[in-house]
């Protein structure tokens, strides 16, 4: 009984966020100062007539009580329906399907690499016997997390697009037919490597906590006891145990890299959902930035919400805990 109550409390938690995100979405736009006249048809509304002004509030749905407009969201969002473009006249859903998997691509490259670099070099951090290098490898780590992504990006095109002239600075493909997957990865070299060196140093830091406490426990203790080497231990003992908080960081990395993705693809004019939403903030674009904000919020949940069940299915201790409920 306990343990289905506290399923259902995480679930109930999770549709709570997800409630309060798409309220704040809704409300947002509706509570900022100004005319929404401005918004949706710039600075011809001054010239519209009273006719003209009803029939535009009337196509957005902003001519009927907030209540109702409220009814009106929530029952578009159970069709997928996210409204209609302002500047590309459009509707939304298809310009966020549209630019999704280009966003998809970045982030999901850079959490795999952040990851997997960090968890290395945590590992690398506790194997190197020479305090001077320890010291430096902590150093370098670091000095990552005082550089802006927006720096980052201006230095990898001066560097290997400009001078070197290795990859391309901007865009996704330049080339169709069976030459495009190639070219859109070298499109996307650049901009993954910032995204990666921007938030390398989370799971560096996480790991190597997670390595002090795991080498300290009594199972690596009872095991160098039984003549296992260092190396043996570090990687067989501690790592293992040490690797199961990053797949919290994991959850977090992927809400941090989404917002970090503005920037980033705005300095590389990368298609993704970070330029369109820059894009949409540029020009007032209402519709089209709730549609991204909603969906941010949306895969921020979510992947919180899968990091929760992997965390208890990794980790034997939290198994028992919750079969003990």
């Amino acid at each position: 009984m306990d343990k289905a109550l506290s399923r259902t409390a995480r679930i109930a938690s999770y549709l709570l966020v997800l409630w309060l995100g798409a309220t704040a979405n809704f409300l947002l736009p509706r509570l900022l100062p100004g005319d929404p006249m401005e918004v949706l048809v710039g600075e011809e509304s001054s010239r519209l007539s009273a006719e003209q002004r009803t029939a535009v509030l009337a196509q957005f749905g902003l001519d009927r009580p907030l209540l109702a407009q409220y009814g009106a969201y929530w029952r578009g969002l159970a069709h997928l329906d996210l409204g209609t473009s302002v500047g590309y006249g459009a509707p939304v859903r298809e310009l966020v399907a549209a630019r999704l998997p280009w966003t998809l691509l970045l982030v999901g490259s850079a959490i795999v690499l952040s990851t997997a670099l960090g968890f290395a070099l945590a590992c690398l951090f506790h194997w190197l016997r020479s305090p001077r290098a320890s010291t430096g490898l902590m150093g370098g780590v670091m000095v990552l997390t005082s550089l802006p992504p927006f720096w980052l990006g201006m230095v990898a095109i001066a560097i290997f697009a400009v001078r070197l002239g290795w990859l391309p600075s901007h865009g996704a493909t330049t080339i169709g037919g069976a030459a495009g997957a190639g070219d859109a990865l070298r499109h996307a070299l650049l901009p993954i490597a910032v995204l990666t060196l921007g938030y390398l140093p989370a799971p560096f830091l996480l790991a190597r906590a997670g390595l002090e406490d795991a080498l300290g426990a009594g199972y690596v203790a009872l095991a160098r006891s039984h003549g296992a080497g260092p190396l043996r231990v570090l990687l067989r003992q501690a790592a293992p145990n040490a690797a199961l908080p990053l797949v919290n960081q994991l959850a977090i990395s992927f809400g941090a890299l989404l917002g970090g993705t503005v920037v980033v693809e705005t300095v590389f004019a990368y298609p993704g959902l970070g330029s369109l939403l820059y894009e949409g903030i540029l020009a007032h674009d209402f519709p089209l930035v709730q549609g991204v904000f909603l969906l941010l919020v949306v895969s921020v949940v979510l992947a919180n919400a899968v990091a929760d069940l992997l965390e208890v299915a990794l980790d034997p201790r939290l198994r028992r805990r919750e079969a003990n409920r």
